[in-house]
């Protein structure tokens, strides 16, 4: 197991053949242009994108007191550190040829769409189980917060859970399901509290939230 996951941690920064297309279609994201009028001033317009709102959950667990968080390769994070750190904007038609997948490589906690008909509750646990490998009930999780995850694109929620999981309950070996490529990382109380107090990290807005939740709600019973 542990030569898969450093072979799954090796293929993950390994990118190659970046093109950008148009969008003309797609399964999760819907660009719009919203025109309106705001009190009495002239009628302004903003371009936004409709997308699925989301379960996250901070897992941690009990047994060893660490948390199970997840790795992965985010191309959006990618374009937009490697087009910052190499002054090359992403530009419809181009390719590029030299390229560091590091840069799109995040922290991040078990997280996926609502775009199933089940609770929010059971969409976490799925995601759980595919992601990270912890059976979870779904009566279990803790409800830590509903936000919003981007108020100036799409304006979905993001709905935050705590989970405390043991040992026991590692009956999969998580790494996501069909073409996914997921790490999952285990960090400490002293690594992470190290991590988030970084200059910069990649990591999205939700992942420290949830943190700092912990710091103040759980993180007692622990130290």
């Amino acid at each position: 197991l542990i030569h898969f996951y450093k072979r799954y941690q090796m293929m993950m920064n390994v990118i190659k053949n970046v093109r950008f297309l148009e969008m003309t279609t797609s399964k999760f994201l819907k660009p719009y242009r919203i025109a309106f009028q705001q009190g009495d001033r002239e009628e302004k317009v903003w371009d936004a994108i409709q997308a699925h709102d989301s379960v996250s959950t901070l897992i941690f667990n009990r047994d060893r007191k660490v948390f199970i968080c997840v790795e992965q390769f985010r191309p959006p994070v990618f374009a937009s550190r490697q087009s910052s750190r190499f002054g090359k904007p992403v530009s419809i038609g181009d390719s590029w040829d030299t390229v560091d997948g590091n840069l799109g490589i995040t922290l991040e906690l078990c997280a996926g769409l609502t775009d199933k008909n089940v609770s929010l509750e059971q969409t976490a646990c799925e995601e759980i189980f595919e992601e990270c490998g912890y059976k979870v009930d779904p009566g279990s999780l803790e409800k830590i917060k509903s936000l919003i995850g981007s108020v100036g694109t799409s304006g979905g929620v993001q709905n935050l859970y705590y989970a405390e999981v043991e040992d026991s309950q590692k009956v999969g070996e998580g790494g996501g399901i069909a073409n996914e490529l997921i790490n999952v990382k285990e960090l400490t109380l002293p690594e992470i509290e190290a991590y988030t107090q970084q200059d910069e990290v990649n990591s999205p807005p939700g992942f420290m939230f949830a943190y700092l939740w912990f710091k103040l709600n759980k993180a007692h019973k622990f130290l």
